[in-house]
Formats: C-alpha cells, sequence, structure tokens
C-alpha cells in the first residue's frame, strides 16, 4: 500500500510538471484513493535532487582554546609526576644512606658485644679500625676428648634441637675454647684454648652415636653428620661429655678507601696467635664520608672506655675496655630535594655505644 501510494505521488508530480494548472491534458478526472492519500502527506519527497545536511563545525577560535586548555592541563601532569619522581628518588636517597648506617651499627655492635676481651682483649685499637675475636660458633661435645681429637653432635636433630651452631666454617687458622670445671669445681671452671689443626664432618657412628644420648636412632636414618675436631695439644682431663665449646676467629673491622674512589666499612680476617697477619680486605657496608683526623666528620671513628669512664688511647692487647663508642657518618651521592625544587645536599650519621659482655670486671 505504501509503495501504491508513493507511486501515485511520483505520477501526480509529473503532471504538475506537464501541466502546471492540474490535471491531465485539461480532463476531469474524479479524485482517486492515491490522489485522495496525496492530501494527507505532510511533506513531498524530492525525487533526482541532492539532500544539503545544515549541520555546524568548530570555528578557529574555539579549536585555539581547546588546544591552549589541554596544553596546561598536559602540562600540570607533566609537572606533577616530574615532582613525585624527584621526591621518591630523593626518598630513595636518604633510605639508602639510613640503611647503610644501621648496617654498620648492627655488624659491629654485634660483634663487639660478644668478643672475647676478657680473655684476650682487643689486639688492635684506633679510631679508624678495631680488632677482636669474635665468636663464629658453639658446640657440645658429645663424648670425653679422645686425645687431641674432639667429637661434636650434628648441627640439625630430628627432635629439633640444635648442639652446634656455626656462623662459618672453623679452620686452621682459628681458635677452640673449650669449658673445663676442674675437681668439678664450678667456681674455678675456666676456658682452655688450643688451636685447630682439622676440621670435618664426620659420621654420627665415629662422632656422636645415639648411645651419647645426645642423637638418636632417627638421626642415624635421616643421614645426618657430627663433626670431629683436631686441636694442636690434648685440653685437660677436667674436660669431659657434654662440656660447650667455642669457635673463635680474629677479625678486623676498619674503614678503607675502595678502588672507586668511596670509603666503606670493610672485614679481614687474622691470624689467630702471633703478628697480626691479616689477609685481603672485603666490604661489609657502605659507601660512608670519606675518613678524617680525630675531631672532623671521618665516616666511621671508634672510642675506648673503661668501667670507670675513662677513655683509652689506642693502643693493643687492651683487656679493661668496657664500653666502645661508634660514629657513622654517610651522605646521598647526589643533592637531592623532597619538597619543592630546591636541591641541597644530605648528609646524616648513627652513635652506637656497645658493651662487650665477656669482659674483665
Amino acid at each position: 500500500m505504501c509503495f501504491l501510494v508513493w507511486i501515485a505521488k511520483l505520477l501526480r508530480h509529473r503532471c504538475d510538471l506537464d501541466h502546471p494548472g492540474g490535471g491531465i491534458a485539461g480532463a476531469d478526472r474524479p479524485a482517486t484513493r492515491a490522489t485522495r492519500l496525496e492530501g494527507r502527506s505532510q511533506r513531498n519527497i524530492p525525487v533526482g535532487r541532492a539532500v544539503r545536511l545544515n549541520r555546524k563545525a568548530f570555528s578557529l577560535p574555539e579549536l585555539l582554546v581547546s588546544l591552549v586548555v589541554g596544553g596546561i592541563v598536559v602540562t600540570a601532569i607533566t609537572t606533577t609526576l616530574v615532582r613525585q619522581q624527584r621526591f621518591y628518588g630523593a626518598a630513595s636517597e636518604i633510605l639508602d644512606v639510613r640503611a647503610q648506617l644501621r648496617d654498620a651499627g648492627d655488624v659491629l655492635a654485634s660483634d663487639i658485644r660478644g668478643a672475647a676481651v676478657a680473655s684476650y682483649g682487643l689486639p688492635f685499637i684506633a679510631d679508624s679500625a678495631i680488632e677482636m675475636f669474635t665468636t663464629i660458633g658453639t658446640a657440645v661435645l658429645c663424648s670425653a676428648p679422645s686425645g687431641a681429637v674432639l667429637a661434636l653432635a650434628p648441627s640439625v636433630l630430628a627432635n629439633g634441637n640444635t648442639l652446634t651452631s656455626l656462623l662459618a666454617t672453623p679452620d686452621t687458622a682459628d681458635l677452640a675454647a673449650v669449658y673445663s670445671i676442674p675437681a668439678g669445681n664450678t667456681d674455678s671452671a675456666r676456658w682452655e684454648t688450643r688451636k685447630i689443626v682439622a676440621f670435618a664432618s664426620r659420621s654420627l657412628a665415629t662422632t656422636c652415636p645415639s648411645s651419647t644420648g645426645f642423637t638418636t636412632v632417627a638421626d642415624a636414618a635421616a643421614g645426618v653428620t657430627g663433626y670431629q675436631v683436631t686441636l694442636s695439644s690434648p685440653p685437660g682431663p677436667s674436660v669431659n661429655k657434654g662440656a660447650p665449646i667455642r669457635f673463635l676467629r680474629r677479625a678486623r673491622y676498619s674503614i678503607y678507601r675502595s678502588s672507586d674512589g668511596k670509603w666503606y666499612l670493610g672485614y679481614r680476617r687474622c691470624s689467630a696467635s702471633g703478628m697480626s697477619a691479616c689477609s685481603a680486605i672485603q666490604p661489609v657496608s657502605g659507601p660512608y664520608r670519606a675518613f678524617g683526623p680525630r675531631g672532623s666528620e671521618s665516616g666511621l671513628s671508634f672510642r675506648y672506655y673503661d668501667s670507670n669512664g675513662a677513655e683509652i688511647a689506642a693502643g693493643s692487647s687492651v683487656i679493661d675496655v668496657a664500653r666502645v663508642d661508634i660514629v657513622v657518618r654517610g651522605a646521598a651521592s647526589r643533592r637531592i630535594g623532597l619538597t619543592g625544587d630546591t636541591q641541597q645536599a644530605f648528609a646524616d650519621s648513627a652513635v652506637v655505644t656497645v658493651s662487650p659482655r665477656n669482659r674483665a670486671r
């Protein structure tokens, strides 16, 4: 039906073009259904004519304003991101400096606190270095000494107990201190020190069998091993089964300048007896500020005091050291700024006071 209406409109449009007065060749024709419907149409359908859409676009001023506003927004975002990046970079530098200060303080405090000062003193002390005998391990004798050979329990037991604990494997440059109780009198107990000749792992059958009471059948089934230590000479007869043993290592901490031109806290392992002969220095933490003379802002400095609070001058074999003050100073590698665009040098320091537990009383 709609198609017929459209055809009728099209024909009438052609007739109007041929006969503007209306009708076909001047004849009077009754109105047809199509022509009646034509009167109801609200619009004509143009045929053969192009339809032009009247749509508006952005004007040049509008485009310019949009570009300016967009540029301002992008600049603000970029500036914020750059400042945030600078802030996080500066915060990271500060955290690194403080972490290095904590590392040096923790390492030095731990070793000085456990140093065997009462027995061996501090073999070498200076404002830039300290030398001490540190404990690198402890153990328990599974049986009485067999000459100069000691048998130790394994590090891990099936019941979860720990009878042997080693921070480092003892060797021929270390010392072994065995607890001795003469005649069973605890008031006269002492540590007998011997140089280590050999240290090795051995099966439980030869070191610490279940018959000793320190291990069980489950330990042997698990394949764990004990340890065997050979000393330079046999310990005294007062060293019995179950006696504790400590392993000591002579070490030196000092500040030194590395090949990269920066200053670090270094560690050297030294000979246990005789003149101090130390191995090549190894970095522990850093970098720190450069070393300077006393009174300057040196990267690392030591001060030593006795039990009365009097300062002890640098010397050797000091056994009456009761307190050690450690000052560590660090600085950022570049100028930094947490707020705004102001860049400045950042430096921080830490002061640690430690008293050796095994000091003369």
